[in-house]
């Protein structure tokens, strides 16, 4: 007795020793094991050993209360891995043939919103949108939207572009509350109609829409919540699918268009496979658009090389006898009928705003409504012909001959780096814009230097200023006022005999105004810059 009690302990020491235990039971085929961060199972749920296959992702964990899932539910796939307790990209099968909406699932889900989700539109706040993992229909996750409100809030998926056609979409929904669907392409589709939700089951809901035409980089998919209470409102399993259509397999030229009731490609609206397709006083050019055709015409102006006919009957389209002008008043003083298009236009010399004024003489005159030249006293540029100079007493740089009212002396310079040196202004008269001299700049540096009218008052009103330079270099512009600095302009680069006009605006009421030119890389085969008839005149 006493040494099979021996035996005995000793066969318990040695199975204690290898870490047996009471014989292992294998799960149940329907029961998924649990993960580290799952309850210890009951003394009924074995522990598997090292070579049991782990739950799919997509099955939720459960612990040793969890009821085995019911026949509706998809059975987890034997290969997948444990989910991890903080992980929100799990195995949540393949991708539905056709789908066009990204992380349908919401198995992505990196931070406070699903990846591709929460798009312009989204007016929720991020706290309503909730990442529920403990009952998703599919995957381990779903998108709970909490809105108590009796005014909706709008959830959509990220901008995407999206081929015109009609789509098919259904969602999966649980919980309580009404939901409704939208889109918004360049606007705000029609809103479909509400959906009560009041169930612990899912729910599956369809919305369906067409897109006339394809969208680029806009499309959103909406979902409208209002009045959710208790778990609120979940949505999971979205799906849109486009329905297949016969152009879906014709590739048109890009003057065509494919017909899905003829499946065939026919020219998009003023473009044509030949003139048939056309107006009869139309012909289809080379590029596939129908364009008058030689002998017809739209307008007058069509009419103009047959001066016996100048006038074109808009009832046959073609060109007749006849003064083109005839029944035409101009009401405007500084417009006429111009005989070839019989449209009213500026009359020659007559002009709106200065920029109306683009020969020879620059400024418009807003009392007669005609050009006129710099020296006009509408130009409230002092000396904007560069006409009057005299020699002046330069801080640092002793006496210089100088055009008046420029130069700035009066915005108390006290760094003589800051205006550009005297000695690179000199009067030029080898070529002028107007009157008989014009400002030649000889800057050959790279740094523009800065050269400024004196400071003047400028009363209310909106101005149209211009100024011509000619020669070799570039040159830009910028004003300076009480107003602040007007926005930099670009260089422009000049290398021409002859004078090209530069336009701007500026809106007066403003003290101590000045305009700034800021002259550089002047080259001596065009005798550097010159600048001539700097006007600025009330519209």
């Amino acid at each position: 007795m006493t040494l099979f009690r021996v035996c005995l302990a000793s066969l318990l020491l040695l199975v204690t020793a290898c870490g047996g235990s009471e014989p292992e039971v294998p799960p149940d085929a329907g029961q998924s094991v649990p993960d580290s961060g799952a309850e210890t199972p009951d003394a009924g749920a074995g522990t598997p050993d090292a070579g049991q296959e782990t739950p799919d992702a997509g099955q939720e964990t459960p612990d040793s209360g969890t009821e085995t899932p019911d026949a509706g539910q998809e059975t987890p796939d034997a290969g997948s891995g444990t989910p991890d307790a903080g992980s929100g990209t799990p195995d949540a099968g393949e991708v539905p043939a056709g789908n066009v909406i990204d992380n349908w699932g919401f198995e992505e889900w990196p931070g406070a919103v699903p990846t591709k989700w929460y798009g312009s539109t989204s007016d929720i706040t991020t706290d309503g949108v909730g990442r529920e993992t403990t009952n998703a229909f599919e995957g381990v996750n779903a998108a709970r939207l909490t809105n108590p409100s009796t005014s909706h809030l709008r959830f959509s998926t990220l901008a995407k572009s999206m081929r015109a056609g009609r789509y098919s979409c259904t969602y999966q929904a649980r919980g309580t509350g009404e939901v409704r669907n939208a889109f918004f392409d360049d606007d705000y589709s029609t809103y479909s109609a509400y959906t009560r939700v009041d169930s612990k089951e899912w729910k599956k809901l369809a919305y369906n829409f067409n897109l006339a035409a394809d969208v680029f980089d806009t499309f959103e998919l909406i979902f409208s919540v209002r009045s959710t209470s208790g778990e609120h409102l979940s949505i999971d399993d979205v799906r849109c699918v486009r329905a297949v259509e016969p152009c879906d397999a014709i590739s048109c030229e890009s003057w065509a268009r494919c017909v899905n009731a003829t499946a065939t490609c026919e020219p998009l609206s003023g473009r044509c496979q030949d003139a048939t397709d056309c107006s009869e006083w139309q012909t289809c050019d080379a590029t596939h658009t129908c364009v008058v055709a030689e002998d017809r015409c739209t307008r007058h102006a069509d009419c103009a090389g047959t001066p016996q006919t100048p006038v074109c009957d808009y009832a046959t389209h073609l060109c007749i006898a006849g003064d083109p002008c005839a029944g035409v008043t101009c009401s405007n003083p500084a417009t006429s009928c111009n005989p070839t298009t019989g449209v009213c236009e500026l009359a020659e010399g007559a002009c709106f705003t200065t920029y109306d004024c683009r020969g020879a003489l620059p400024a418009c005159d807003a009392a007669t409504r005609r050009c006129v030249s710099a020296a006009h006293p509408s130009n409230i540029i002092r000396n904007g012909g560069f006409e009057s100079w005299n020699t002046y007493s330069i801080p640092y740089y002793g006496n210089h001959y100088l055009p008046d009212f420029w130069y700035g002396i009066d915005n108390g310079v006290s760094d003589p780096g800051t205006e550009i040196k005297p000695t690179r202004l000199l009067p030029y008269t080898t070529a002028v814009h107007g009157g008989s001299r014009a400002l030649q700049f000889v800057v050959p540096i790279q740094v523009a230097e800065r050269f400024s009218s004196e400071k003047f008052n400028v009363p209310s009103g909106n101005y149209s200023c211009s100024y011509r330079v000619r020669g070799h270099g570039t040159i830009r512009h910028r004003t300076y006022s009480s107003g602040g600095w007007s926005p930099q302009t670009d260089f422009i680069a000049v290398d021409s005999d002859a004078w090209q006009p530069v336009f701007f605006r500026f809106t007066g009421n403003v003290r101590d105004w000045r305009l700034l030119l800021y002259p550089s890389r002047s080259a001596a085969d065009r005798d550097h810059l010159q600048v001539d008839d700097v006007v600025c005149t009330k519209d």
